[in-house]
Formats: structure tokens, sequence, C-alpha cells
């Protein structure tokens, strides 16, 4: 599995490019940078980008959805089940424990609200990778900002 890290957006987001050596086969975790360079890099490494997996709905983590879903056709959105937020006609709702395959890499859901009701984790035991989100931040836990988080839930 490879992974490219892509920062920037509304509040200095990470997004992710990840994609299995193998099929080529490739996903995007939180769609929160401006894509062009996004795009030009799935184009010329030739990754066939096919889902997109969310971490929670806040506005700084989807921000960009509708540019990938105009720019790959088809592709799959994967976000918690419950959300609130219309993600797409190509959503699909996972819950906790369940499985998301890119390529020959599986992702086991992990639901984690606190930070968010809607937050995801998504875990790769094998490879030991782990995107988290909000849920926990670069050298913190997440925070809680409105009356969908829950403190106790969070920790």
């Amino acid at each position: 599995m490879r992974i490219k890290t892509f920062k920037g957006g509304y509040d200095d987001n990470f997004c992710y490019l990840i994609w299995c050596e193998k099929t080529l086969e490739g996903a995007i975790v939180d769609p929160s940078v401006e894509p062009s360079i996004i795009f030009t890099y799935i184009n010329n490494n030739n990754i066939q980008l096919s889902k997109i997996l969310i971490t929670h709905t806040h506005y700084d983590h989807i921000s960009y959805l509708s540019d990938f879903i105009n720019q790959y056709l088809g592709v799959i959105i994967y976000g918690y089940i419950n959300t609130r937020e219309f993600l797409g006609d190509n959503f699909r709702g996972v819950n906790h424990k369940d499985s998301v395959s890119i390529g020959d890499n599986v992702f086991t859901v992990l639901y984690t609200p606190g930070h968010y009701d809607d937050c995801l984790c998504y875990w790769e035991e094998i490879n030991g990778i782990l995107f988290t989100g909000d849920t926990i931040f670069v050298g913190r836990s997440g925070r809680t900002i409105n009356k969908y988080s829950n403190i106790s839930k969070l920790y």
C-alpha cells in the first residue's frame, strides 16, 4: 500500500491518496484539499480512483467532495451510515467493524464518535495504518466544538 499526503484546505487539513501497489486501485481519505494537484498525481501514476473515505462530515473535511465526484464518475463514497449530510448518489453507509477494500488492502471501519457524531476511523491492520480524521489531531486528541460533539465519547 502506498500513501501520499496532501495538506491544505480550510483548516490546514490532511487529505490522503492511498492505493494498492499491485492493482493501482486508489481512494481518497477526506477530500479537504484543493484537488488539482491531486488529480495530476493520480493521472501521472495511473491510479484508478474508485473510492472516497469520509472520516466525518464537518465542512472542512468534505469541502472538495463534489470536485472528486465530477472528475471520477462512479466513485463510491463511504461514510457513517447515519450521517445527516447528503454525500451523493454513490454513497455507501458503513458502520463499526464493516470492511472497505482498496485493491488487496482491507480497512476495518471503526465508529469513533466524540469530535462529531458521525466520526469514523479506517484501520488497515497488516500495515498498521490508521486514518483518524479529527478524532486524533497531530500530537493530541480531537476537540469537541458543537452540539454533536461529546467529550466523554471522544475519550
